[in-house]
């Protein structure tokens, strides 16, 4: 089945299981780093909020052997999850003291996402970019964002300046940062690994560690906070190789350890072509924090 029969059949499949009382509709979403998805809009009149479902991963399931029924289900089961039953007050946000402490940033590619730039206030950081959001964390939504766009400053009456200081304080207290061993790490993402596990992976003295938040969310913009980095690099006394997993993390290499940067910037390029999806991709080679001059370069 081709990809546009395959977005109607997914319509129809899901307006047969939830009924004509709700809208439907796809709209062509922008997502991080210039990428088009194909958002299905499922509208309930009665609520200012309504999931979108972004069918492109579920078409690539279905080219991998999934069954179309089964892919209804896990859609059908994603708007349940995420359709919100009480009235959702979304003229909050149209008020600065509102939002004011929960303005954030995150950092993504510069180049990648030019067109993006144009509708939102942003800040060139080495070949990165800062840009803006709000962060959602209440009893309706566990962990969600808006990205700030230009009109929303107008109507706040604010302007990038005041944005920029309200994220360089909330960000680090709302998103705190972590830095474990690369180990440490592997062992939190298995289920239940034996001691015997345990004890080889914290033998290896792994000289990687990844940085993010406690969230695990843009976790890359720990880059950013004021003196983690050289902390770090106190830490281990040594330069660092900064690499770019992803939007959400980055990992952390002492110098001494790497006589070949090409290398680093070689496995990125690898890894961001084979496993990282397109829209959390940061970067396609490594940066350097030289302890001596204490800052970073690319």
């Amino acid at each position: 089945m081709e990809y546009s029969l395959f977005k109607e059949y997914v319509l129809e499949g899901i307006r047969e299981r939830l009924g004509e009382d709700l809208d439907y509709e796809y709209r062509s979403v922008v997502k991080n780093n210039g990428i088009v998805l194909d958002g299905l809009l499922i509208r309930d009149k009665k609520c200012s909020i309504s999931p979108t479902v972004y069918v492109n991963d579920y078409y690539d399931s279905y080219i991998a052997g999934d069954e179309l029924d089964q892919i209804l289900d896990r859609i059908e089961d994603v708007y349940k999850e995420n359709t919100i039953t009480d009235e959702f007050d979304a003229e909050r946000f149209c008020h600065f003291e509102n939002i004011k402490d929960n303005v954030v940033y995150k950092i993504v590619n510069y180049e990648k996402n030019a067109e993006l730039f144009k509708d939102i206030p942003h800040k060139k950081f080495l070949d990165l970019a800062i840009v803006y959001y709000i962060n959602i964390k209440d009893d309706t939504f566990e962990n969600a964002s808006i990205l700030i766009n230009n009109n929303q400053l107008k109507v706040w009456g604010v302007d990038e300046i005041m944005i920029d200081e309200l994220a360089k304080k909330n960000t680090p207290l709302i998103h705190k940062a972590e830095i474990k061993t690369m180990a440490d790490t592997l062992i939190e993402l298995m289920s239940s690994p034996d001691e015997e596990t345990i004890d080889f992976l914290q033998s290896e003295n792994s000289p990687m560690y990844v940085v993010s938040n406690e969230d695990k969310v843009f976790g890359a913009a720990v880059l950013l906070y004021d003196g983690l980095i050289r902390e770090f690099s106190k830490r281990v006394d040594s330069s660092v190789w900064i690499i770019p997993s992803s939007v959400h993390e980055l990992i952390l290499v002492p110098s001494v350890y790497v006589t070949d940067s090409s290398i680093l910037d070689d496995m990125i390029c690898e890894i961001n072509a084979t496993e990282v999806p397109g829209t959390d991709i940061l970067s396609n080679h490594a940066y350097y924090y030289d302890k001596k001059k204490d800052e970073i370069v690319y």
